[in-house]
């Protein structure tokens, strides 16, 4: 009986059943009985990393997949670390500046995502706790469609002319909690508060649509970031999955890894090719 280790290696396979029937099989019975059985074995095992790197979901928002990566339900090696996600509930969530983001959409093609603070899903009273940075991370923001959202506590209730969101949860007699896009005029009035938080808030939609909202609804809206990582189109267009092992990208394919594309000749693949040249050469053996 043949070893299951020459299924790997059509060659060996041929010259194994050649020196096995000695000769007796004709070559052409020696093709297609190859052909076939390397043809079942790529079809029946798909590569472990391949496999791994399937996209994923965490049950709502868009699905996730290079250069993204659900800590939960990946391996490391499917997406870049700064990229690693988690799921809270059915909710995308990644971590910045100290905080948690959830991903509401991710535009593979263009390399952008939009997210909103977790906070405003979470907590009856949502109150942002960190500056928002984009500091050694590969994010950017994806234009100048973007301003800070302040958010304040001071000693006294801010004027109308000031346009803020008051913040009545976080409010008392005493302390007057309010979110503001305009902080320089907070700066320039002589309150006494605490040092404000910024987030950064798309006004892509226009200032007066936002006038109409409440700071939660802004909140909830997110903003737009890009990212900066090696493209995985070509991968993708020749049937591959994108990951980041050993510091370099590696492109997964049913039937192992390769550096850029699945179009790269396999070694089955290839050991294909020189029996098919052997058998263009051995025809008038066998033709009638």
């Amino acid at each position: 009986m043949l070893s299951s280790r020459f299924l790997d290696h059509p060659l060996q396979m041929y010259l194994l059943l050649q020196s096995h029937f000695k000769g007796k099989i004709p070559f052409h019975v020696c093709i297609i009985t190859i052909i076939f059985t390397t043809l079942a074995k790529q079809t029946s095992s798909l590569d472990q990393s391949y496999e791994a790197c399937k996209p994923q979901t965490c049950g709502n928002g868009p699905n996730i997949s290079y250069p993204f990566w659900l800590s939960d339900r990946q391996e490391s090696f499917c997406g870049y670390p700064s990229f690693k996600i988690a799921c809270n509930g059915e909710n995308p969530v990644l971590s910045i500046s100290n905080d948690d983001y959830i991903i509401k959409h991710i535009f593979y093609s263009n390399h952008s995502f939009v997210l909103a603070n977790a906070v405003v899903y979470r907590d009856k009273c949502p109150l942002p706790l960190h500056n928002f940075s984009l500091d050694r991370t590969p994010f950017s923001y994806s234009s100048s469609d973007h301003i800070d959202f302040s958010f304040y506590n001071c000693d006294e209730e801010p004027k109308e002319y000031m346009h803020p969101y008051p913040i009545d949860c976080a409010s008392n007699a005493s302390h007057h909690s309010f979110a503001i896009f305009h902080k320089e005029v907070v700066e320039h009035m002589n309150y006494s508060c605490l040092s404000p938080v910024n987030l950064p808030v798309d006004v892509a939609v226009g200032v007066e649509a936002l006038w109409q909202m409440n700071y939660t609804e802004i909140l909830k809206m997110g903003f737009l970031l890009n990212w900066t990582a090696q493209n995985c189109s070509n991968c993708e267009k020749s049937s591959g999955r994108c990951g980041f092992k050993n510091n370099e990208f590696v492109c997964f394919c049913r039937d192992g890894p390769r550096s850029q594309t699945c179009d790269h000749g396999t070694s089955v693949e290839t050991s294909l090719l020189v029996i098919l040249e052997i058998f263009k050469k051995q025809q008038w053996r066998f033709l009638l």
